[in-house]
């Protein structure tokens, strides 16, 4: 296998996105958006905040009544549409992010099974993890390979790979990151990010990145939906799934320092972060 790659700031400027001026909203990338739900409300208000502070064009939010009210009051310009409506005709959008804050709620799956079978560049996070990893397994690969980040955390990749048949433990994973990430990534045809001090991206085709390693503020709740939002940006804007989650990974840390260096941040501090980190990554 080779060996990772350190992913630095000159790789992530050279895939980041930069609008025209002849682009419009619609250009630029709108993100769609399934998270949240009545017992995680937060979670929609977060990811939503990541994607439009990382520069979408525009953000639609499908989910319950009580995460659409949270969402619009951190960031009015969100459009919101139910789930059952979505599930049934799919709002337009150049990528989706779905599963963050996700809880037992039917027509808010049957709309990531929407975005699973539009074919549509996705991030998949959380409560959707399995249910995306298992269809891709058995064949159900509507989305390329490279256009489907799958976003756990440590204890998260344990259970998709449980429910893959492959049974590890958090320790197994502890004891070769690397090794797990891409057998997801085999396993799944998608893309993995693996969250933690040191972040991983590992391809299907064998590439693997590694960021450097992150401030240990970032584990906090509610950081992985802002990181999802930032990805989902990303690949709404063309960026491949290898380099979107490389890049959203290195802003999302850099955010981190700037909302207060060496100190502890909130996940909304970091989305509010996010321009000033984006302009000195464009401009430096």
């Amino acid at each position: 296998m080779a060996e990772a790659q350190v992913v630095d700031v000159a790789r992530v400027r050279a895939h980041w996105p930069v609008p025209a001026p002849g682009d419009d909203k619609y250009s630029r990338g709108v993100v769609g958006v399934v998270a949240g739900s009545d017992a995680y409300p937060g979670a929609a208000a977060l990811v939503v905040s990541g994607a439009i502070r990382a520069g979408a064009g525009m953000v639609r939010y499908v989910g319950p009544h009580r995460a659409q009210d949270l969402v619009l009051v951190h960031r009015p310009e969100a459009v919101v549409h139910d789930p059952g409506d979505a599930a049934e005709s799919l709002p337009r959008a150049q990528a989706w992010v779905v599963g963050p804050g996700v809880a037992d709620y039917p027509e808010q799956d049957a709309a990531i099974g929407a975005v699973m079978a539009s074919g549509l560049p996705m991030v998949v996070d959380a409560g959707a993890l399995e249910a995306v990893a298992r269809a891709r397994a058995t064949g159900s690969r509507e989305t390329p390979s490279d256009r489907v980040l799958l976003t756990p955390h440590t204890e998260e990749l344990m259970r998709t790979l449980g429910a893959l048949r492959h049974d590890v433990t958090v320790h197994d994973i502890a004891a070769d990151r690397a090794g797990h990430a891409r057998l997801l990534a085999e396993t799944a045809r998608a893309t993995v990010l693996l969250k933690g001090s040191r972040t991983l991206i590992a391809s299907p085709g064998g590439t693997l990145l590694e960021l450097p390693e992150g401030p240990a503020w970032l584990a906090t709740a509610g950081s992985g939906d802002v990181l999802a939002g930032i990805a989902g940006t990303l690949l709404a804007g063309g960026v491949n799934a290898l380099e979107a989650g490389a890049a959203a990974a290195w802003v999302h840390m850099a955010a981190a320092d700037t909302a207060n260096l060496a100190g502890p941040v909130a996940a909304l501090d970091l989305a509010a972060a996010l321009p000033r980190v984006i302009a000195d990554l464009l401009h430096p």
